[in-house]
């Protein structure tokens, strides 16, 4: 069977628009009835899911076992999918891209996760898919098209460096400077910490003050967005992987710069402007993540739900026990909930594009409780398949132990749940900030 591309796709949905044709892509995985409901969803949404399943079929579980006890980079993933353009499909046609929204990427990004590539799998992808929004929206036409095209055929993979050790979540406050020489250029000095597949990445989107804070009257200000190189010929660029619980397969890593030189076209938008220019890509990602914890979830209580079949105690199916399905169940409808609120907050942020009557603190809103909601039922679906295995849940044969270290990373990352609830405390109840 044929691969399907985001653009064959993207195609195919205009032309069903235009004829208003009824019957579904006939192409499928499998013919057993999916765990997650996909009453809902739109006819590309459902063909994108099926395409990428299709692609995941190549790599099973035992891949991702491999990659995981390894701690080596999925790269035969990572280049399947760019190989049908997957890389680009949130990306405009005009740049090479697919031209669809950030509802069909959360499901792609869902779908990898819930194939059993885990969160592993999804993060190899993750920055390519998010971190490229920005630099759509804002760089210029040479960065477009020196830049892009490589991205989306997956000869270049990108990591985003935002987050430092002293700073945390305090974003305004980072301290990584970037000092414009009488050339131009800028050199840059400071440290990023957590920069997911810097080891593989040769571009970084990189945010760095550009005007000490001292010297700007609001903390947003002072701060710009850069493409660079990741070339680790040039002195003054020195990267440590970190050894971490969960996703080993792809690299997390400290960045250290140290008058590291970058070229005066490596400038994404205006100086100065970069927390604004990043703010575009922050809620796309929460959708992103909310699709994979999803993934996860599912996958989790897929399996559970197949060893309480099959698993005989007392002359009798585990499953058959109250104190087995019942939680089972629970967790089931925690992740339909969560998908409801994680493909409406997607829905929302695509229609914010066009339709001046989306507000973008309701999209904001909707997006980090829909990250927060995913991230929750994950870690409910993950512990739980755990449990349910027993003393089989701590074998890595089973996969629900990966699934369990990696279920943490949607809790913690981009934003912790705590400040999502800090947020939603003061966007939305109106109540003091606290932080």
């Amino acid at each position: 069977m044929s691969q399907v591309s985001p653009r064959m796709i993207a195609r195919l949905t205009r032309l069903a628009s235009t004829h208003r044709l009824a019957h579904r892509h006939p192409f499928s995985t499998s013919a057993r009835r999916p765990l997650m409901s996909t009453t809902g969803f739109t006819e590309t949404q459902l063909t994108v899911r099926e395409a990428v399943a299709q692609v995941c079929s190549g790599f099973p579980n035992t891949y991702w076992q491999e990659r995981d006890q390894n701690e080596q980079d999925p790269k035969e993933f990572h280049a399947a999918l760019a190989r049908d353009g997957w890389l680009g499909i949130a990306l405009p046609e005009s740049l090479g891209g697919s031209g669809l929204g950030i509802s069909e990427a959360t499901m792609m990004m869902q779908t990898i996760a819930e194939s059993g590539a885990g969160m592993a799998g999804a993060q190899s992808i993750h920055a390519n898919v998010y971190a490229t929004q920005p630099l759509a929206k804002f760089g210029s036409t040479a960065q477009l098209e020196s830049t892009i095209p490589k991205i989306i055929s997956g000869e270049w993979r990108v990591c985003f460096g935002v987050t430092e050790p002293n700073a945390g979540l305090d974003t305004l406050r980072l301290s990584t400077r970037a000092v414009k020489q009488s050339d131009g250029s800028y050199k840059v000095t400071g440290q990023k910490i957590w920069i997911t597949c810097a080891q593989v990445a040769s571009k970084m989107i990189l945010l760095a003050r550009t005007t000490p804070l001292g010297e700007v009257k609001k903390p947003s200000e002072g701060l710009s967005l850069f493409c660079i190189d990741l070339d680790r010929t040039r002195p003054g660029l020195e990267l440590r992987r970190i050894k971490k619980m969960g996703g080993r397969a792809v690299d997390a890593n400290e960045v250290f710069f140290d008058n590291y030189s970058i070229d005066a076209d490596s400038l994404i938008g205006e100086e100065g402007q970069g927390f604004k220019i990043i703010l575009h890509g922050m809620n796309a990602e929460r959708c992103l993540l909310a699709g994979e914890a999803l993934g996860l979830g599912y996958a989790a209580l897929g399996k559970a739900a197949t060893y309480a079949r099959e698993r005989n105690v007392f002359k009798r199916p585990i499953g058959q026990n109250q104190g087995i399905a019942h939680p089972l169940a629970e967790v089931y409808m925690q992740l339909e909930a969560a998908k409801l609120a994680t493909y409406h907050a997607a829905r929302l942020y695509d229609s914010s594009k066009t339709d001046k009557m989306v507000r973008q603190d309701a999209v904001g809103v909707a997006c980090n409780s829909a990250k927060y909601l995913a991230a929750e039922a994950a870690f409910s679906a993950c512990e739980r398949a755990v449990l349910t295995h027993g003393g089989m849940g701590y074998a890595v044969e089973y996969d629900v132990e990966r699934f369990f270290r990696e279920c943490l990373v949607p809790r913690i990352a981009p934003v912790s749940r705590e400040m999502i609830l800090n947020y939603i405390s003061e966007k939305v109840l109106d109540l003091p900030r606290s932080y």
